[in-house]
């Protein structure tokens, strides 16, 4: 029972991982925000302002919550190109 429930939770979290990083794409290094550099260099026609604008904490990166936030704000462009 205890293996079968870790295996449970080790192929959740693995789950999750991958649902987390296909949802971000934007996000080349991996490290779960994106940089005004990243987001500029997915899309070119998002300027420093507007990545401000987004970024809410005003600490400089975008969490997945303020990228998606974003978006639907319409203040940087979908993934669906």
């Amino acid at each position: 029972m205890k293996l079968t429930n870790l295996t449970i939770a080790v192929v959740l979290a693995a789950s999750s991982f991958a649902i987390a990083q296909d949802a971000m794409p934007v996000d080349t290094n991996a490290d779960g925000m994106i940089s005004a550099e990243e987001l500029m260099a997915a899309f070119p026609e998002v300027n420093e302002e507007m990545f401000t604008a987004a970024d809410t904490d005003e600490d400089g990166m975008l969490s997945m919550e303020e990228y998606a936030s974003a978006q639907e704000d319409g203040l940087i462009p979908t993934d669906d190109m």
